[in-house]
């Protein structure tokens, strides 16, 4: 596991303890019987929404800088054009260089197609959405040499599951 995963990880962990505190202490304080103070149920209400803001906003700020969206690629990068249609994966190049960024352009011909890249051992490795009438653009730097293989994630028909396509990263 790298150590963005371990630090969301974390992130969700500690998030997690603090709910289950709050939930126990709340769920104490709700067992014994007494009279219903409204005013200070109304103040302690909007504390807690204060609370849960802040730390929803904690993990946005946490984990925001770690998405792989919205990533550009340098100048003179490598650009590779895709065309997704039923059933197939149209690549204008079927070669790429590892360890330089690589620019997918992904365009749909038909129907909504999912983009979905994984090693041929099967590790899960990028995914995009594949509309009509849009170009989706995805960055990804390539670090092993070998044959990776795309799947199609969106059904998009009933020859969906022979949507598979596949390029070479070279030293």
């Amino acid at each position: 596991m790298n150590s963005t995963a371990v630090l969301i990880a974390v992130a969700y962990g500690v998030v997690t303890v603090i709910g289950v505190g709050i939930f126990l202490v709340l769920w104490h304080s709700t067992t014994a019987s007494k009279e219903i103070d409204a005013e200070r149920f109304a103040h302690r209400e909007k504390a807690w929404l204060v609370i849960v803001a802040c730390l929803l906003l904690g993990l946005l700020f946490a984990t925001i800088f770690f998405t792989p969206y919205g990533e550009s690629a340098p100048p003179g990068s490598q650009v590779v054009n895709v065309e997704a249609r039923q059933f197939a994966f149209v690549l204008d190049k079927r070669a790429i260089r590892a360890g330089e960024p690589v620019e997918f352009r992904l365009r749909a011909a038909d129907v909504n197609h999912g983009f979905g890249v994984y090693t041929g051992d099967d590790e899960f490795i990028l995914q995009a959405q594949v509309v009509p009438d849009y170009e989706t653009t995805v960055v990804h730097t390539f670090d092993e040499p070998g044959t990776y293989k795309i799947l199609c994630l969106e059904y998009c028909g009933l020859n969906h599951h022979s949507m598979v396509g596949q390029f070479e990263v070279i030293p």
